[in-house]
């Protein structure tokens, strides 16, 4: 019997989940809704929802990991607070929450980029040269986040860095 309650508790997950799309869909295409957004948030506009879509994403992705990287170094170990996982989930989630904001703003610019191109009028031109260098230097900032976010794991699996002129451990010869 104790067994069928974290299976429920996922099925439940799914469900809210599915509910929660299938409103953000419905509220997408209400008219009322996007008039009401467009007048009440500044600078909001449906033509830049897939970045603001990745904000949406990369705030609830935090909060979620961060609040189960809490309970399990604070709660679960009340008697062995272990700060330094901590610290280390809070690093990691903070690094991986900044490489969801970039993808979004990358995927926004693609989004830009490929309406510029279907527009008509000339294809390469200066507006086309900004906006690949954006979409260019996005990609360079993930890669620059997972990188961080690789040099996080290894510092917290114990890597140290090899500093010159330091012994190899072998002793003095």
């Amino acid at each position: 019997m104790a067994d069928d309650r974290p299976e429920r508790r996922g099925a439940r997950f799914w469900i809210i989940l599915a509910a929660i799309v299938v409103a953000l869909i419905f509220l997408y295409f209400y008219r009322p809704f996007q008039d009401y957004l467009a007048a009440a948030i500044p600078n909001v506009h449906f033509s830049n929802v897939l970045f603001w879509f990745a904000s949406l994403v990369g705030v609830v992705a935090y909060a979620v990991a961060h609040w189960q990287s809490f309970r399990q170094n604070m709660f679960r170990a009340v008697t062995e607070l272990d700060v330094e996982g901590l610290v280390y989930d809070t690093l990691q989630i903070t690094v991986l929450a900044g490489v969801i904001f970039v993808a979004g703003a990358a995927l926004q610019s693609v989004e830009m980029l490929g309406e510029h191109l279907m527009g008509g009028g000339p294809v390469i031109d200066a507006e086309f040269g900004r906006r690949l260098a954006s979409i260019v230097l996005l990609v360079v900032l993930i890669i620059l986040f997972y990188l961080l976010h690789q040099l996080i794991r290894a510092f917290r699996r114990g890597w140290r860095p090899r500093r010159p002129g330091a012994s190899s451990g072998i002793g003095p010869r």
